[in-house]
């Protein structure tokens, strides 16, 4: 059954490149959901195959629940485009970092580190997220932060996803990313640690001018991140060690596991 017979949309909340975010009405349930509704993915195959990989995985991130994840009712066809339904959280970091740019250090430790748990929980049911980055971190009242937007998770069991592929942000990507290889869970770390990284200084570590695409993929791929300490020296000089290891080119020099992440800021948070 196709979404829009029982969702009705409302206000718009927000649009991007791909994708419109509305205020949706569940006419079943009576209750308002956000409806994340997307555009074409491509042409011809690719647009059919790219679709297909989508609900495949946004369906499987339906069956994960975490109170640092955003709960998805639904995910299916929407008049002439696809679409997931989801609880409806109005607030992100994005607009918190933009409404208020410097967040005291320990609420962005906080932040962080409940990131860090929701994708523990994603990464222990196999699905990598692949696009985190502030707008796609919600933020529900108390500053509860909860990871939406499964809009490129990928389960690694998928037949769907190829290599060589790039998909994502790209001032958020690893360096694997970047370089359209395969990727696992620790891709997600490092994007978690640019986010960290642009709360702690107002920008991600390798962007600046000239800043087109492929040259920014360039210095993700070959540079060293800076340490934030040297962009805003108010900053605790243990978040350079945390995302000294966040930020890791190798993967294997990474945290391994988000939960090793959320330890080492609750850690910071209490020193």
């Amino acid at each position: 059954m196709s979404l829009n017979i029982r969702f009705e949309l409302r206000e718009k909340l927000g649009a991007g490149s791909t994708s419109e975010v509305f205020d949706g009405y569940d006419k079943n349930l009576r209750r308002h959901v956000a409806v994340k509704k997307f555009k074409k993915f491509g042409s011809g195959r690719d647009d059919d195959e790219l679709r297909k990989r989508f609900l495949v995985d946004a369906r499987a991130a339906a069956g994960v629940s975490h109170p640092n994840i955003v709960t998805i009712y639904d995910a299916g066809n929407f008049g002439d485009g696809v679409a997931i339904v989801m609880e409806l959280v109005r607030d992100s970091l994005r607009k918190m970092l933009d409404r208020t740019p410097q967040l005291p250090f320990d609420l962005i430790a906080n932040i962080a580190a409940q990131v860090a748990d929701g994708l523990k929980c994603l990464h222990d049911n196999g699905i990598f997220h692949r696009d985190i980055k502030p707008s796609n971190i919600l933020i529900a009242p108390g500053n509860v932060a909860k990871i939406g937007d499964f809009g490129l998770a990928h389960l690694p069991m998928s037949e769907l996803t190829r290599t060589g592929t790039v998909l994502g942000t790209p001032r958020y990507m690893s360096p694997e990313q970047a370089r359209g290889e395969v990727v696992d869970h620790r891709t997600d770390i490092f994007s978690l640690g640019v986010v960290l990284f642009e709360m702690l200084t107002g920008q991600t570590p390798f962007e600046r001018p000239p800043c087109r695409d492929h040259v920014l993929l360039e210095r993700i791929i070959r540079e060293p991140a800076p340490r934030p300490t040297q962009l805003n020296p108010q900053v605790p000089a243990g978040y350079d060690v945390i995302l000294a290891r966040a930020l890791a080119k190798n993967p294997r020099n990474r945290y391994q596991d988000a939960a090793q992440f959320a330890d080492d800021l609750r850690g910071l948070k209490q020193a």
